[in-house]
């Protein structure tokens, strides 16, 4: 059974999608269960890397086998992921790979201020957006990793929760606080 969410907090784990081609492929297997020869024409990379990838995230309860197919009366295994939505809860000192990881982050956060000035909050400053979205990271993983998922757990909750725990937080931790002004200031 696939679960809507799952909240990872093993820096093993964490470090292994630290991984560009790991990432791609769960990416890929978010839209369709796909046949590592499948992944790998995708990918336009060798069965055989794929293959050692697709192993990785199979151990690590990332992805699993979801069917099976005979092309040209060979079998094919058919693979897809474990949750639709994995959030990454690490504990960003602890993890293995954390250059990579929070390389991740930071791309993720430019794609955000690229949005934002598409709807019209152009010109602020890429350093605050950054510095106020690891801390944003920072805070929401250390309250996620002591949650436990429930049947309501969905996008729209953790959404919401992430939301709120940020709000929250803005008022008790001053480092939080002080990010999310200098963010805010920078698109005054």
């Amino acid at each position: 059974m696939v679960d809507e969410i799952r909240i990872i907090d093993d820096p093993k784990i964490i470090k292994l999608v630290t991984d560009e081609t790991r990432r791609t492929i769960l990416e890929i297997l978010r839209v369709n269960r796909l046949t590592v020869a499948q992944m790998a024409s995708i990918l336009e990379k060798d069965q055989s890397t794929v293959y050692r990838h697709v192993e990785k995230l199979l151990k690590a309860g990332l992805i699993e086998q979801s069917g099976e197919r005979k092309e040209h009366h060979i079998p094919e295994k058919i693979y897809g992921r474990t949750a639709r939505i994995f959030f990454l809860a690490p504990g960003m000192d602890a993890v293995p790979g954390k250059d990579a990881l929070l390389k991740h982050l930071e791309k993720s956060s430019d794609a955000v201020a690229r949005m934002l000035g598409q709807i019209g909050y152009g010109g602020g400053n890429e350093q605050a957006i950054n510095s106020l979205y690891l801390e944003m990271e920072r805070v929401v993983s250390r309250k996620l990793r002591d949650l436990k998922p429930d049947d309501h757990l969905n996008f729209y909750t953790l959404w919401k929760l992430q939301t709120a725990i940020v709000l929250l937080e803005t008022d008790r931790d001053p480092a939080l606080r002080e990010k999310l002004k200098a963010f805010v200031d920078s698109y005054r």
